[in-house]
């Protein structure tokens, strides 16, 4: 039977309006546009700015811009070297194209997801055999680029301003311009374009988060052309002295200029202590067990995650004969799976070794775990997975689809025992989104039960329960979830930290007590100083009276904080002016009399 042509109506032996490559790429652009959208620009300003890093990192961009100076990055009144400058550039940019909001302090940082996920696309489309069919080309690049999009650690780090969505992102588009060059024929003229892009988003990366930018990838790189013998490729003296240079000109124009600025205070506060440091000390209380980004990565990556080890096998990662040929040098098998292999493991092994661990690190390993997914279940030669492994998998997904929708719907009795926002469980309950996503979890465990049940015949659709269920929680759930937390937790910390604004005094300092709220400086626009429990405030007033925001005409200060953490201070209440009050969030006037020793 003859496949039917698109025509147009008037003309019935006209050309088709779309021919098939055309329709496939036409498809491209609309579900790389979708995935985007909805997983990261979709209510990306209905949250105010989150506390602690988020709103610490919005605000040093915030000062550049005040301040219009683009090498110093300044923070609540002093330089603050613990990363580098490329974030905080994007964030001021955005604030002066299009004004000071969440919304634009995050647009770089989606951005930034967004490309790679459609690198991510258009490297699994480039890297298909060459005659392999448009369709089947479509369905593997639109399921690695899908599976990246709908991972809760990219959409979750694809909204948030901070700086490791930046570094994973340069790190990962510098990888993939590798893994397309190392593709390419040795003459092809897309191989210096490949080495030009390795260079620049290297030194993005380095302008990111410091040398680890620019180390991981090489050792990656390193480690990948050494198991499969292909140095004379990447070696050769002429385009690595030319990558040197390029990599080195978008570098360090702001690293010598940050130096001649700040001097030791830039070279000993940023190289020594936030990179050497925070590698083999633990900082800021983040330690961790050896073995601690593994269930993060499960978390990080969930559904996906589940399918991650049956991918490998099915991709050959394990065989033993295949790993005897690869370092023999005699290998014939696709080195793109065990590019991506090489990837997640030096990346979550090289931060495992790290003292210092938060569960953002791992952010640069995520696209490759994403594409191994991918490519175990659409691979560019072999059949679709249809054994145990696979379904195996696939039932702990639907169970666990099954509780976690359980769960959604406890969710709001389980809010309301927070005693700092007791309100919070009932609003969740009256906005009828917990039985949304309870509802839409449990339809994808019913869908994915339906494909394991027809199993082998419905096994080539199996990922499309995940895929849509996750897309239809990101439309119907994480955008009025979003905008209902940050009316009843989010809001009344801007509200009060305005007001703190408004009443403030002449040489009067605001003191942020208990939880470090680093969104006050933001939304005060003041310096704050952030203290915890009252032996802690006399220590300061002793040693170092300035670190208080305390000037000879101070007579008295504002505290701001939950009124557990207020009352603990031990103030006597004739002493206490309520200058302002939000739920469990009060604002307090007191005269500096009374942390006077007793």
């Amino acid at each position: 039977m003859q496949q039917r042509s698109l025509k147009t109506p008037s003309s019935p032996g006209a050309e088709p309006l779309l021919s098939r490559p055309q329709a496939i790429g036409l498809a491209s652009v609309i579900w790389l546009a979708l995935l985007c959208w909805l997983a990261f620009f979709n209510g990306l300003g209905t949250l105010g700015l989150m506390d602690k890093t988020e709103a610490l990192f919005v605000e040093v961009g915030h000062q550049m811009l005040q301040r219009d100076d683009w090498v110093t990055p300044w923070w609540n009144g002093k330089t603050f070297f613990d990363y580098p400058v490329w974030g905080y550039w994007m964030v001021a940019l955005s604030f002066r194209f299009f004004g000071i909001s969440p919304w634009a302090a995050r647009l770089p940082v989606a951005l930034a997801a967004s490309a790679v996920v459609v690198a991510a696309f258009l490297l699994l489309w480039q890297l298909a055999p060459a005659l392999e069919k448009p369709r089947s080309r479509w369905m593997r690049a639109a399921l690695g680029a899908g599976v990246l999009a709908t991972s809760p650690g990219w959409i979750g780090w694809g909204r948030s301003s901070t700086t490791d969505m930046f570094l994973a992102s340069a790190i990962s588009l510098a990888l993939f311009s590798f893994l397309w060059g190392h593709r390419l024929p040795a003459r092809s003229p897309g191989l210096p374009v490949a080495r030009i892009l390795m260079a620049v988003f290297a030194g993005i990366a380095v302008l990111a988060k410091g040398p680890v930018g620019l180390l991981l990838p090489l050792l990656v790189v390193g480690a990948f052309v050494a198991l499969t013998r292909s140095w004379d490729r990447w070696l050769r003296p002429a385009p690595l002295l030319a990558m040197t240079a390029l990599f080195l000109g978008v570098v360090m124009p702001w690293y010598v200029a940050a130096a001649q600025a700040n001097g030791q205070a830039f070279l000993g506060g940023f190289l020594a202590f936030s990179n050497v440091q925070r590698f083999t000390t633990v900082l800021y209380a983040h330690p961790g067990p050896p073995w601690f980004y593994l269930p993060w990565l499960l978390l990080l990556l969930l559904p996906w995650s589940l399918h991650l080890p049956v991918a490998v096998a099915h991709l050959g990662l394990t065989d033993r004969r295949r790993w005897r040929e690869l370092l023999g040098g005699r290998s014939e098998h696709d080195p793109v799976p065990l590019f991506l292999l090489i990837w997640l493991v030096v990346v979550v092994g090289f931060f495992s070794a790290a003292a210092t661990k938060l569960p953002g690190y791992i952010l640069p390993a995520m696209p490759a775990a994403a594409l191994l997914v991918g490519l175990g279940w659409r691979p560019f030669q072999a059949s679709f997975p249809r054994g145990m492994g696979l379904r195996l998998s696939g039932w702990v997904e639907a169970v666990l689809l099954g509780i976690l929708a359980g769960a959604a719907a406890l969710a709001p009795r389980w809010a309301a025992s927070d005693p700092a926002h007791p309100q919070f469980g009932a609003a969740l309950a009256d906005s009828g989104l917990p039985a949304i996503l309870a509802l839409v979890l449990g339809l994808t465990a019913a869908a994915l039960v339906v494909a394991l049940l027809g199993w082998p015949a419905r096994a080539r659709w199996f990922a499309l329960p995940s895929l849509v269920g996750f897309l239809a929680i990101l439309t119907l759930v994480v955008p009025p979830l979003a905008a209902l937390i940050d009316r009843e937790r989010q809001l009344p910390l801007r509200e009060l930290a305005t007001s703190a604004r408004a009443e403030a005094r002449t040489g009067e300092p605001l003191w942020v007590v208990g939880t470090k709220r680093y969104s006050t400086v933001f939304y005060a626009a003041e310096t704050a100083a952030f203290v915890g429990d009252r032996q802690g405030i006399l220590g300061r007033l002793q040693r170092d009276p300035a670190s208080l925001g305390l000037e000879p005409s101070s007579r008295s200060v504002r505290l701001y904080g939950d009124r557990t953490d207020l009352d603990d201070l031990r103030l006597a209440p004739a002493q206490i002016e309520r200058l302002d009050c939000r739920g469990q969030q009060e604002l307090w006037r007191v005269p500096l009399a009374a942390f006077a020793p007793r």
